[in-house]
């Protein structure tokens, strides 16, 4: 394939994940105005706290398998057969267990009655989100994206109509997480639909020898990475649950979905550039990660200028009366932007290089600044001493990781 040929595909992958992370930052707005305003502070704290839980439990039972397919099935096909199958007992296993093993033990946990009946309600996506997983690693192996838009959409819109629904019934927090497993369980077996009917499995290599626990061994750099980064983007409504209370975590967690829709564009081009980088020689792969990175602080800065202008107008225009608190907290945030996405452009550029090992290292040293900061500045700042230890932890991990990739140049 061309140059050219190679940067019209690059193009279209970033444009199809654009499109999807865009499509899905909208509706995920939408739906947490909906629920921030259908439940007030209290509950949408609930709501953000029990996920805060759920979430990095379904990136263990992920264990770094769906970057691991996508790498190596991009670079040898018949793989992808084998590492599915393998793959789906992992799932099995690690998930299930896993589930089971949150529902029994949700009340140490948290002392909240609607946080525990939340983490039970939810624990079946820590088995569900790494199935859906697995198939869009698929496509993403194959560079053929345009599953995911519909698909991340589709769910969103019928978890925004079905909670509409539930709210209009007179049903409450319980219903949302519900609607929420449900609709996360109808992508998965869409996506399962699709890739049966137009994505056949190649015929695997008759002398293969991997082996589910093999598999599980060149997948560990990867599920330490994501479980770390789960961990430490979720720890700020864990620490403001122990250290405070619901409310000032469903301000933090109000701020946030304006980070999170800040960062729709950058991690569509990281899911499209990660393959791409890995197939260059150390020349291009240099030149194409300073090209990412100088896009990256442009747009980090752009970002925090407008939205600190608009902090106050548009939290009260999203979530309403009571969220006022959010703004402090949501300018901080977005100030975090620039270090935030520059350590996850190094960290793509690490992973292409081989050095995955220096991104965990470094993302542990993240979460112990957060913890420590979190503990001196969250009792008496609530949610916006969590934006400030979060900024603070992501400008000392961009700085480490930068030296520790120059110093390995050296």
């Amino acid at each position: 394939m061309t140059q050219a040929a190679h940067g019209d595909s690059l193009r279209r992958g970033i444009t199809l994940l654009a499109i999807s992370n865009a499509g899905s930052a909208v509706l995920s707005f939408g739906l947490s105005a909906l629920i921030g305003r259908g439940l007030g502070p209290n509950g949408f704290g609930a709501y953000a706290t029990a996920l805060a839980w759920v979430y990095p439990l379904s990136l263990t039972a992920e264990f770094g398998l769906g970057t691991l397919l996508t790498r190596d099935a991009a670079q040898n096909r018949p793989l992808e057969g084998i590492y599915l199958r393998h793959m789906t007992q992992a799932r099995l296993l690690m998930g299930g267990g896993l589930m089971l093993a949150l529902i029994v033990l949700a009340p140490l946990l948290s002392a909240d009655a609607n946080v525990i009946a939340g983490l039970r309600l939810s624990a079946p996506l820590i088995l569900i989100l790494p199935l859906f997983g697995q198939y869009t690693a698929i496509f993403r192996a194959r560079q053929a994206m345009w599953p995911i838009p519909p698909l991340n959409l589709g769910m969103l819109a019928a978890q925004i109509a079905l909670t509409v629904l539930a709210f209009a019934l007179g049903s409450g927090l319980l219903a949302a997480f519900a609607v929420n497993t449900l609709t996360s369980a109808g992508q998965v077996v869409a996506a399962w639909w699709l890739w049966r009917r137009r994505f056949p499995p190649p015929v695997p290599p008759p002398d293969s020898t991997i082996t589910l626990v093999g598999l599980l061994r060149l997948a560990w750099p990867f599920a330490a990475a994501a479980l770390l980064a789960a961990v430490q983007a979720r720890m700020g409504a864990v620490l403001l649950e122990r250290l405070t209370d619901t409310v000032q975590a469903g301000w933090y967690a109000a701020a946030g979905r304006f980070v999170e829709a800040a960062r729709v564009l950058p991690n569509a081009a990281f899911g499209a550039i990660l393959p791409r980088l890995s197939a260059l020689n150390t020349q291009n792969s240099q030149r194409l990660f300073l090209r990412t990175a100088a896009l990256i602080t442009g747009y980090a800065l752009l970002a925090a200028l407008v939205g600190n202008a608009l902090a106050a107008p548009i939290i009260s225009l999203t979530y309403g009366a009571g969220y006022e608190a959010s703004t402090a907290a949501l300018r901080l945030s977005l100030w975090g932007l620039l270090p935030l996405l520059l350590r996850a452009a190094l960290t793509l550029y690490a992973y292409a290089t081989h050095r995955e090992g220096l991104t965990n290292a470094v993302t542990l040293g993240v979460i112990g600044v957060q913890v420590a900061l979190g503990l001196m500045w969250i009792p008496a700042q609530g949610a916006t001493g969590a934006a400030g230890s979060l900024l603070a932890a992501e400008a000392c991990g961009a700085a480490a990781l930068a030296l520790l990739l120059l110093r390995g140049r050296s």
